[in-house]
């Protein structure tokens, strides 16, 4: 799995105080406050659970090698917006580009054959029936394994991000999903420290992180 920042809400926690700000005013703020002072503020809200204007601030992410099982997980959260890699035109271009679990990873030689060669069987099977019976690729794409890769583009605000990592990452969250939310919480910490810090404490830094497997 690759996950990548592309975007993200510059002077994001400078546009936070001074919209919050904004609605005890007649007019939007034009003075500032010193960035300490800022992300202070911002912990504040936080804790108070004044969440709302977090909703202003958001990222883009891009990922790869992600299972079609995960993502099916990830567009439950339903405040984002997702572009995903369509399977209607776009094939696996190798037998292997799907997600080995880790509990078949680290089975016996017997189980991981299995699952190896079901995948394969289902890539070669789809190219087949396209090859032999000129079917197309958005009906024959029926076959392929939901443990076969594909991209996603993902755009949460802060608030909505906040919600993820709280039930992603936490302990009985699925591994994939869990692997995902992690690295998207340490990309998201390294940019605004002061909206995730609690999260990362509780998630990341206090504690011994265990991720699943990594492709």
């Amino acid at each position: 799995m690759k996950v990548k920042l592309i975007d993200y809400t510059k002077n994001g926690i400078e546009k936070i105080v001074q919209c919050t700000r904004a609605t005890r005013l007649q007019d939007f703020p034009k003075d500032k406050q010193n960035k300490l002072s800022q992300e202070k503020f911002v912990k504040k809200l936080i804790s108070w659970g004044h969440l709302g204007v977090l909703e202003h601030v958001y990222f883009t992410f891009f990922v790869s090698d992600i299972s079609l099982v995960t993502t099916h997980q990830l567009v439950r959260h339903r405040m984002a917006s997702y572009l995903q890699q369509t399977k209607r035109h776009v094939f696996p271009d190798k037998p292997t580009n799907f997600v080995t679990p880790p509990s078949i990873k680290n089975s016996n030689r017997n189980i991981k054959r299995i699952y190896n060669a079901h995948m394969r069987n289902a890539w070669q099977a789809v190219r087949q029936i396209m090859r032999d019976g000129d079917i197309p690729l958005e009906d024959a794409r029926y076959l392929l394994p939901a443990g076969f890769t594909t991209t996603i583009t993902i755009t949460m605000n802060a608030r909505e991000l906040r919600h993820f990592f709280k039930l992603r990452c936490a302990k009985g969250a699925q591994w994939e999903i869990k692997n995902l939310a992690l690295e998207m919480l340490k990309i998201c910490y390294d940019i605004y420290p002061s909206i995730f810090e609690d999260l990362y404490n509780k998630f990341i830094d206090g504690n011994n992180v265990k991720y699943g497997h990594k492709d």
